[in-house]
């Protein structure tokens, strides 16, 4: 069985905080997760990412949860496909940066998808522990 839930966030720093809410609230409406802390960070540098790079002005952004029967995957829509995604390069002298090397390391797959209205999505997939799986296979 897959569960949804979606909503949108004005693109502002306030609302980083709402969008890990808005995560947690769900997974816990779906019975809780084991991941969770992992989710709730990856929504967390996703959501601040879209905030600070992903969304022009005026644009939400959108935060997107599919509980599939094996895995959790999550979605941060933002409003430009200008704004590339990258894992930077490990530098133990950069001020900024670590982010995506967060969620690289927490999540058991990602990517970033580019949607005909000319939005991005970036997407995470966490494996759930009770799959018997090596690795997490959803993509979009």
């Amino acid at each position: 069985m897959q569960h949804l839930a979606q909503r949108a966030f004005s693109a502002t720093p306030q609302t980083v905080r709402a969008a890990r809410e808005f995560a947690m609230q769900a997974l816990d409406g779906w019975g809780g997760c084991r991941r969770g802390d992992d989710i709730r960070l990856c929504v967390s540098e996703l959501a601040g990412n879209a905030v600070q790079h992903g969304s022009l002005d005026g644009h939400d952004y959108l935060i997107r949860l599919v509980r599939r029967p094996l895995c959790l995957h999550v979605e941060v829509h933002d409003g430009t496909r200008h704004s590339p995604v990258r894992v930077p390069p490990r530098s133990l002298d950069a001020e900024d940066g670590r982010g995506m090397r967060i969620v690289e390391e927490l999540c058991d797959t990602w990517g970033v998808r580019t949607d005909a209205d000319s939005s991005k999505a970036v997407w995470t997939c966490f494996r759930r522990p009770e799959a018997h799986i090596s690795r997490c296979s959803c993509t979009p």
